[in-house]
């Protein structure tokens, strides 16, 4: 039989009836599911595709696990026989996380139990952004790396997410709906300006509202049902911060949200000093003299950042007087300062997370040796044995009473481990340290191999760049949120209370 001539038609009608089954009888869809045959090639759509997509969907709402697995399989042989082909990746990862959803939650556990598979299915949402055949899942996939990293607790980044979402389709009703709840969230907890939060989510439901159909048409109608409230909420409307008297640099920020504001959208340029994330306080016992150390730490931090992001904007924008002869390499390889100061810019955003890992043993005080504190293992007493991993002693306490921002932290170091989705920019970091990194402007093919080299093609590092520098971003912004919440939830003191005031660096040394 030639397997490329079938009947179009019956497959169509296959499908129509199978996703109308999906709303009305998951149960029955998953029967009609799996008697469809496999390998059978309908002008590039796969019965197996449909197989396992429905298998998955519809196992999802009759919570049947074996039906999930089964299309996970589907889809992993399918990735396997046709690794570029973003649908796979895109459909293989909403699998994955699915089935993470359908495993029952019993308290922070859940977290790592579910690590692997989560990381996994984050990576191959990446692999559908990044792939070349992305247009028609592009924007669908960062919606759903959007919804991804919400279940991490990771809003943050979340929220970068929804908004690449936004910018490739602006008719992406759950990228809007998911962007307008994260500001809503900001917003009820104090988190940045309570206006432009409201006026921004306010725009993303107004532009929500616009494609009411296109909920349904991306999640179901279930989800449709669930968003409808949200999308009736009446918002006040303001118009957001001008930026017609901002400098490029300033622009340069707004446009990537790279600002350390609490205010994670909108960028206030009336402010001299527009970076203005800080601890709003901390408690410590009588007797200890002095500013506590974690207000220098996040000052260094942010220090790091606001130059790690200076010298990306420069290195991005700019050219630059070069004194240097360089021999060229006859591979279309990039040499002098400004591939020099991408890389240093990239090494410093990563660096910072280790030093979020040393501030966070210093506030929680963490037993061990503080010289060989790592982001990727500060949060496990068994980060060398799992998975699955175990909640470091010291850290389970504050997690279990509430401290998601744990959790985010926690949830990026597997990212940034082996096979995570974020693994490229501590590759970069790594190598431009300890080996070399060399960029291409044309190809990415060396004159001769080398271990000790690694190459990238120079628009590929800049769009890494950017994602560091909001990734950063975000981890700065757990950490502060981290240290409030176990402010917050710190039992109530009796006796005397003494108050120090920590005032302005730049008041005491008289620059305002």
């Amino acid at each position: 039989m030639d397997t490329d001539i079938i009947d179009l038609d019956a497959f169509k009608q296959e499908q129509l009836k199978l996703h109308s089954l999906m709303d009305d009888d998951p149960a029955k869809a998953i029967e009609e599911a799996r008697l469809l045959p496999s390998e059978i090639r309908v002008k590039g759509i796969f019965y197996t595709c449909l197989k396992a997509g429905v298998l998955i969907d519809a196992g999802s709402s009759a919570k049947n696990k074996q039906a999930i697995e089964e299309g996970i399989a589907l889809f992993r042989k399918l990735v396997a026989e046709s690794p570029e082909e973003a649908g796979f990746h895109y459909n293989l990862a909403n699998g994955l996380l699915v089935l993470a959803d359908l495993q029952p939650y019993a308290g922070s556990t859940w977290y790592l139990e579910t690590a692997p598979i989560r990381s996994e299915a984050r990576s191959h949402l990446e692999k559908a952004i990044s792939s070349k055949d992305n247009a028609p899942v592009i924007s669908k996939a960062f919606a759903n790396l959007g919804n991804a990293l919400i279940r991490s607790r990771r809003w943050v980044e979340a929220y970068d997410a929804y908004t690449s979402a936004l910018e490739c389709d602006r008719s992406n009703a759950i990228a809007s709906t998911g962007a307008a709840k994260i500001l809503l969230r900001c917003a009820d907890r104090g988190i940045g300006n309570r206006r432009i939060l409201l006026s921004v989510a306010a725009r993303h439901l107004k532009a929500a509202n616009v494609h009411p159909g296109r909920i349904a048409e991306l999640a179901g109608k279930l989800a449709q049902d669930e968003l409808t409230p949200l999308l009736q909420m009446q918002l006040p409307e303001s118009d957001p911060p001008d930026l017609t008297g901002a400098s490029d640099y300033e622009k340069f920020v707004a446009r990537h949200r790279l600002a350390l504001s609490p205010t994670i959208e909108g960028l206030d340029c009336s402010l001299k000093r527009w970076d203005s994330l800080r601890f709003d306080s901390i408690t410590e016992s009588v007797g200890k003299s002095g500013v506590p150390p974690l207000f220098a730490m996040l000052n260094v931090m942010k220090s790091d950042f606001l130059a790690a992001r200076y010298l990306a904007y420069q290195a991005l924008t700019c050219e630059f007087p070069d004194s240097g002869f360089y021999t060229d390499t006859l591979d279309y390889a990039v040499y002098g300062i400004m591939p020099s100061l991408l890389s240093l810019a990239q090494r410093a955003c990563i660096d910072v997370l280790d030093k979020i890992a040393a501030a966070t043993t210093e506030y929680f005080a963490i037993p061990g040796n503080v010289k060989v504190v790592y982001f990727w293992s500060r949060w496990f007493d068994n980060p060398r044995e799992g998975p699955p991993f175990v909640w470091h002693s010291s850290l389970r306490p504050h997690i279990d009473k509430g401290n998601t921002a744990i959790v985010a932290l926690a949830d990026i170091s597997f990212d940034i481990d082996k096979g995570g989705f974020l693994v490229r920019k501590k590759a970069f970091r790594h190598s431009s340290t300890h080996r070399f990194t060399v960029l291409h402007d044309e190809g990415c093919n060396p004159s001769r191999e080398s271990a000790q080299i690694e190459h990238s093609e120079v628009h590929e590092f800049k769009d890494q760049l950017i994602e560091s520098l909001q990734l950063a971003r975000a981890a700065i912004l757990y950490f502060v949120e981290m240290v409030s919440i176990a402010e917050k939830n710190q039992p109530a003191r009796s006796g005397k209370v003494g108050t120090l005031t920590v005032p302005s660096h730049h008041y005491i040394r008289g620059e305002d």
